[in-house]
């Protein structure tokens, strides 16, 4: 089959609410000022011909309807997209897309759930405990790199947001063992119908 590596011109469909081109072969997307898009999937996009992750760069500047984002197996070594003003966002999925060092999550009011499986180079993820996460979505941090502050951090701010029988995977890869604070909001979690996978 074959994959479209370029695409331009989204913003003339003014009315677009709903963009799956995942499987193709684009580098970059940009999706800026598309304010009633509320889906989008471009995941697997993969240098044509290669198993090699082709897009580097995601514009979604000004989707302010934006509530689910999927762009997992890409390559984001060089940045995550940013998603300022993404209020109403409540899950992406970004794994495997070799995210490095921190990345910030606490600016998205709405975000209810994420998954940054396999990206092994990530030692923090910053959230809010202020932010719904766990709301009848999951929280998947398999297979990365978390640190033991990274980790307790994740979930103390999970315990104290009140949000019952939730889910998160943070067990695999190099994330570190939680502290005894760590434990502690483990435990209050699981007494909160949580599950929660640790190593």
């Amino acid at each position: 089959m074959a994959q479209i590596t370029s695409i331009t011109g989204l913003q003339n469909l003014v009315n677009l609410q709903s963009l799956n081109i995942d499987f193709n072969g684009f580098q970059s997307v940009d999706l800026s000022g598309m304010s009633n898009l509320y889906d989008v999937d471009i995941s697997d996009c993969d240098i044509p011909g290669t198993n090699t992750n082709s897009l580097t760069s995601v514009n979604v500047s000004g989707c302010t309807a934006l509530e689910q984002l999927r762009m997992d197996d890409s390559d984001f070594s060089g940045g995550f997209p940013d998603l300022t003003g993404l209020n109403n966002l409540l899950y992406f999925d970004a794994d495997q897309c070799n995210i490095t060092g921190t990345l910030d999550l606490s600016g998205l009011p709405s975000l209810s759930g994420f998954d940054l499986n396999g990206n092994d180079s990530l030692t923090n993820v910053i959230i809010s405990s202020s932010q719904p996460l766990g709301d009848g979505w999951s929280i998947f941090l398999y297979g990365c790199g978390l640190t033991q502050t990274a980790v307790d951090n994740i979930l103390v701010a999970l315990s104290t947001n009140g949000v019952l029988n939730g889910s998160i995977e943070m067990d695999g890869g190099t994330n570190a063992t939680p502290s005894a604070t760590g434990l502690a909001a483990k435990s209050v979690l699981e007494g909160n119908g949580w599950e929660v996978l640790v190593n």
